[in-house]
């Protein structure tokens, strides 16, 4: 009866474990059985992942596994997977048995590390050695079909296996402005805008007869040295929106890089104004509020609010000239911005 009893209990003992010094730690065991194929071919295709064979790579954010121990004939592996990120190592434990046409395998995956909730890393950790396009993961070269029985692994979500780490974005392309650039004679004319982005202080509503003119002016206790008068109209062409703000060189080493504010305001509270691109003799401008960091239709775009924000063309002359305009966006996009945030500004028949 005892020798019974004790074969009982060996017939039915959960995987064997690889053993971690956390003594309180997450793990799963689990059995898998394989109905169609042989143990050598299971370990095969584990082993062929394991190498990244046929550019296989884990899908649940990019880990490393480790072949530690045995081999594609070997009744026991022993596997190590590290995370995507290099912050947490499991080890993982492989027990084949033949059984039947198929093989069954009993595996075991713990954690390292003081753990007890794991999101299913440990079940993925051995889960994606053997999934197949069943659970949409990649194979090596063998799509095997399998069931599992879980043993000790109450946290085993599949959807969580096959998870890929979004990229990173894309670096916006640092903006250079204008360079040797004459302040004085920036200053000295009207300017019209052309085309501008819509921002919280000049909406799509606004985009007729805009224009900016800048004067110079004795430095003021927050040490602005431009004023601005800034005009915009209605489509009825009667309905004037009429703001005067002050301006000031932000960098005395880079005078395209200005600042802009109400002039009440100190300039902590002023925002970026670059002028990125001017040329006197052609009469034109491109204007920046600063360096933008958003991504968007082939390329960086900056905010819609006040600091921060807006993308303009500016021309000396009101009455468009479609060649003047599209060499400037042309230039814009050299430069890195998103031009698809540009809306036309109608110049014509503005109110003197």
């Amino acid at each position: 009866m005892m020798l019974a009893t004790t074969l009982f209990a060996t017939a039915f003992a959960g995987p064997s474990c690889p053993g971690s010094k956390a003594f309180i730690h997450a793990k799963c065991s689990l059995t898998a059985t394989f109905p169609s194929n042989t143990c050598e071919e299971v370990a095969t295709e584990m082993i062929a992942r394991i190498n990244g064979e046929n550019s296989w790579v884990d899908p649940h954010n990019g880990g490393v596994y480790t072949l530690t121990s045995g081999g594609a004939s070997s009744a026991v592996l022993t596997t190590q997977r590290v995370t995507g990120n290099n912050k947490y190592t499991d080890l993982q434990k492989w027990t084949l048995n033949k059984e039947g046409n198929g093989c069954q395998v009993q595996a075991c995956s713990e954690s390292q590390v003081t753990s007890v909730i794991d999101y299913s890393t440990n079940y993925c950790d051995l889960h994606n050695l053997y999934c197949g396009t069943q659970d949409g993961c990649p194979v090596a070269h063998s799509d095997l079909k399998y069931t599992e029985n879980f043993n000790s692994c109450s946290q085993n979500d599949k959807s969580k296996c096959v998870v890929k780490t979004a990229p990173a974005p894309q670096e916006c392309k640092k903006v250079e402005v204008q360079q040797d650039f004459d302040l004085e004679k920036y200053i000295a004319q009207k300017w019209y805008i052309q085309q501008q982005q819509e921002v919280s202080y000049l909406p799509a509503s606004q985009n007729y007869c805009v224009s900016a003119q800048y004067t110079a002016k004795s430095a003021s206790i927050f040490g602005y040295t431009i004023s601005v008068n800034n005009k915009a109209f209605e489509q009825d062409k009667s309905t004037k929106h009429e703001a005067s703000i002050c301006a000031a060189v932000a960098d005395k080493n880079d005078p395209a890089k200005l600042e802009v504010a109400p002039c009440f305001l100190p300039k902590f509270a002023a925002g970026p104004y670059w002028v990125v691109a001017f040329n006197d003799e052609e009469g034109w401008a491109l204007i920046s509020g600063g360096q933008p960091t958003i991504q968007g239709t082939n390329g960086c775009k900056n905010g819609s609010g006040v600091n921060g924000s807006g993308l303009w063309i500016f021309t000396r002359q009101q009455a468009r000239d479609d060649a003047i305009v599209q060499k400037v966006r042309n230039l814009a996009v050299d430069k890195g911005f998103d031009i698809t945030v540009l809306n036309d500004v109608d110049q014509t028949n503005c109110p003197q």
